[in-house]
């Protein structure tokens, strides 16, 4: 007896669909865990606290944030206990949803500092790309899958997500071509037979502000398909199967030595972080309310800079 179409469709506990898009499947985990980025993004943002500090502070306060995060991943994902872990799966996932809505993505390459941006570029790209090929390499001699070695219902999405997210930042003037990286998890998804085509958008469906309902579930359907995919798995995928990474195993291994975590989280660590304002932290809600107030009659024109420099 075939299963009631609510049935198939249901999303797994655990998980939000974006847009009511079978494909945009995310983590609760996940979801929470950007929650706390975007409090910590508007604790940093002067405008939330009714002040101007100066053009770039909430850009360079972003970056901190970026750094932050990302090395904290990068441990993660060196990590001989923890790289093949769900726990920082999420962690990628997170960053990934991240990257594609937030201010810090809208900002962090705006910065006057165009070599610590493009640090943090390759950061993300290269956590990505050794993320799914330590997942892959963990799941040998099978494929990599939804289900094997762990259980996870949305990693074509979160993967493909991150391909397109990189994108954005194409013609940047960063060293690396996005397109190298992006391709390059999009190929791995490929011969995994899983669905390595390239997203339409960053996050598929029927937007906020459109009136119209999006085809996106069309242009999604043609991805790959496992013989081993579970229910779950197979009611959240694409049931095609279409070469479109314009990559091959040559360029994956290219790719993953350009874009190696190791290497991008010692150039991370390395990279002169942005120094907080006056010894002040980033985070303007852990300035004192003598800081802020004069914070704000400096904006106002009721206090001078040297004045303001001085009280630090």
């Amino acid at each position: 007896m075939p299963r009631a179409k609510d049935a198939v469709t249901a999303i797994p506990d655990g998980f939000i669909q974006i847009n009511d898009h079978p494909a945009e499947l995310w983590s609760q985990v996940a979801f929470d865990r950007v929650e706390g980025l975007h409090d910590e993004e508007r604790n940093r943002d002067p405008d939330a606290h009714d002040m101007y500090i100066y053009n770039d502070y909430f850009g360079y306060a972003c970056c901190d944030l970026l750094k932050r995060e990302m090395l904290a991943i990068g441990k993660l994902v060196a990590s001989k206990k923890e790289k093949h872990t769900l726990a920082t799966f999420h962690r990628i996932e997170a960053l990934t949803l991240y990257m594609c809505h937030s201010g810090a993505a809208d900002t962090f390459h705006t910065i006057d500092d165009g070599e610590f941006a493009d640090v943090l570029y390759t950061a993300f790209g290269s956590l990505c790309l050794t993320y799914i090929l330590n997942l892959e390499s963990a799941a040998k001699p099978q494929k990599l899958s939804p289900t094997h070695p762990l259980d996870i219902l949305n990693l074509e999405n979160v993967i493909r997500t991150a391909a397109k997210a990189i994108m954005q930042f194409a013609d940047m003037g960063f060293e690396n071509e996005p397109n190298e990286v992006s391709d390059a998890m999009l190929r791995v998804l490929e011969r995994n037979d899983m669905n390595g085509t390239p997203k339409e958008k960053l996050i598929l469906g029927k937007s906020a502000d459109s009136d119209d309902e999006d085809d996106d579930a069309d242009k999604e359907n043609e991805g790959g398909e496992g013989e081993d995919d579970d229910e779950r798995v197979k009611s959240h995928r694409p049931k095609k199967k279409a070469r479109r990474s314009g990559a091959d195993d040559v360029d994956v291994r290219d790719a993953a030595k350009t874009w190696k975590a190791s290497k991008a989280m010692k150039a991370l660590r390395e990279a002169e972080a942005p120094f907080e304002f006056y010894g002040r932290p980033w985070d303007i809600t852990k300035w004192t309310k003598e800081e802020m107030d004069r914070e704000k009659a400096r904006f106002a024109g009721t206090l001078s800079d040297d004045n303001a420099v001085g009280f630090i």
